[in-house]
């Protein structure tokens, strides 16, 4: 990266954090740190919840998977899952997350809907998913920067790391959400011009380039297989893509944008509205598709093609770096970054939030005043900072499996489990010994599942499922519909 990019890079930072620092004024007490004072409006919300998932997973890696041999449209399928999980997110938890009193977590609503000991255990596996998603998406945007930057791996994830705690300490989730919007902008407009630079500089027409990519069968959007071990099926995207949703739905990162809210119908809005800005993603696609086709008119040399085969995900860095004018290129470069700070910065204020409210305020400091327990939030945010560069550092050594994959296979060991949990949770069912059983029910269902050669979209639907009948089976009480804790 020459240094008119560099530049570009360091400017782009700075302004994003002078205007979201600027938009999220200050703070002065944990419940507008972590939970915004019910302030913002929902499209900035919205926006924030598709950065949080538009990594550089999906920047870099859904164009390679595009563009590789054999490559398509599937992932598409995907998506539609996804979307349709957003809607059922905010149906399922959005109200009952706003209306509830009287607690300061997910992990605290999901104790007081059944008991505390299942809260405490539920909060452990969403920091452990926390951790595990963190580190997969790191290593994901390091692998990439270091291809454009040659600062080394853990020279690129340092970076990422210590600009995202400095923009979530600045004001907590109200400055996570400012500046992811402005990022969801920033990388937006980044994936909209690559697409159109590529079509300007094909010499094909747009219909032959169709012609063309029908003919490679780059153009295939549904596959109706029943096949249980095929990963992108319309079966596993939607059914898989929904559960993952509402498994992520039970996290702290939903409770804070919902809590963020000035309402409960705003509430609701941001999640409906965040599935159509799912429509980024499409652009993504074309991405992947505008490669092929720029690549079958321009080549790649044997030094590229070689490593390629086995870094796939490279392809698109290297045509930013190599096609994009200088100046450009360093606002590709940031988004990029963009892609990897708008999820990190999340899950710190994320675990900052849990570890402060579950461990430190109970019990070391229980008595402590308000701008104390924001200090030692920041501090907390240094912390989970540096435990999610270590453990990149380590899933470095699976570089060899596809980074699209990696992200969602890892995460899928026990997405059924914290699945299981908010969907006990919402009904009302269960108490720790039978959430103990069915969290059992599930490991050994995900166990059976990978063993068999089922597709990982499946592992939580099906694990998360056997769970939840499990502890209905054990319990045989009725379901509360309600949802909404401190009001009867």
């Amino acid at each position: 990266m020459g240094v008119v990019d560099l530049g570009v890079v360091v400017a782009v930072m700075l302004a994003v954090t002078w205007m979201g620092h600027v938009l999220s004024g200050s703070v002065n007490s944990r419940k507008a740190f972590f939970q915004a004072d019910g302030t913002l409006p929902w499209w900035a919300v919205s926006a924030s919840i598709i950065a949080t998932l538009v990594s550089a997973v999906t920047f870099i890696s859904v164009p390679a998977a595009v563009f590789a041999q054999g490559g398509d449209l599937k992932y598409f399928q995907v998506i539609v899952g996804l979307a349709l999980g957003k809607i059922a997110v905010g149906m399922m938890l959005a109200r009952p997350f706003y209306q509830s009193t009287h607690v300061n977590t997910s992990y605290e609503y999901i104790g007081a809907r059944l008991d505390r000991a299942t809260g405490e255990f539920s909060m452990a596996m969403g920091l452990l998913l926390n951790i595990i998603n963190s580190a997969v998406k790191l290593l994901t945007a390091s692998l990439v920067l270091d291809v454009i930057t040659a600062w080394g791996l853990p020279g690129c994830a340092l970076f990422v790391v210590v600009v995202s705690i400095v923009w979530s300490a600045l004001a907590g989730i109200k400055t996570v959400i400012w500046t992811d919007f402005l990022l969801f902008l920033l990388f937006s407009a980044g994936a909209v011009f690559a697409l159109v630079f590529m079509v300007l500089n094909i010499q094909q027409s747009f219909a032959e380039a169709l012609i063309w990519l029908d003919g490679q069968a780059k153009l295939v959007l549904f596959d109706f297989s029943v096949d249980p071990g095929k990963r992108y099926t319309i079966w596993a995207g939607v059914i898989g893509g929904i559960a993952l949703n509402v498994a992520q739905g039970s996290t702290q990162g939903t409770w804070q944008r919902v809590k963020a809210c000035r309402s409960v119908g705003d509430a609701i809005k941001a999640y409906n509205y965040a599935a159509i800005f799912y429509v980024m993603h499409l652009v993504i696609l074309g991405v992947g598709l505008g490669l092929a086709v720029f690549y079958s008119e321009h080549g790649l040399n044997d030094s590229i093609a070689n490593q390629l085969e086995t870094s796939p995900d490279r392809i698109f860095p290297y045509f930013i770096m190599t096609e994009i004018p200088v100046g450009l290129s360093g606002l590709f470069i940031a988004a990029i970054f963009a892609a990897a700070i708008s999820t990190l910065d999340s899950a710190l204020t994320e675990s900052s939030d849990l570890t402060v409210t579950h461990i430190y305020s109970r019990f070391i400091r229980t008595d402590a005043d308000e701008q104390h327990y924001v200090l030692v939030s920041r501090l907390m945010m240094i912390f989970w900072g540096f435990v999610f560069l270590a453990v990149a550092l380590f899933f470095g050594r699976f570089e060899g499996e596809g980074l699209l994959d990696l992200t969602f296979k890892l995460p899928s060991y026990i997405y059924g489990a914290i699945f299981g949990s908010i969907v006990l949770a919402r009904i009302g069912v269960g108490q720790f010994r039978s959430f103990l059983i069915g969290f059992a029910v599930a490991c050994a269902v995900v166990v059976g599942l990978t063993s068999s050669g089922v597709a990982f979209f499946y592992w939580c639907p099906l694990s998360g499922i056997a769970m939840v009948t499990t502890v209905l089976l054990i319990e045989r009480t009725p379901p509360d519909w309600c949802g909404v804790v401190g009001r009867h």
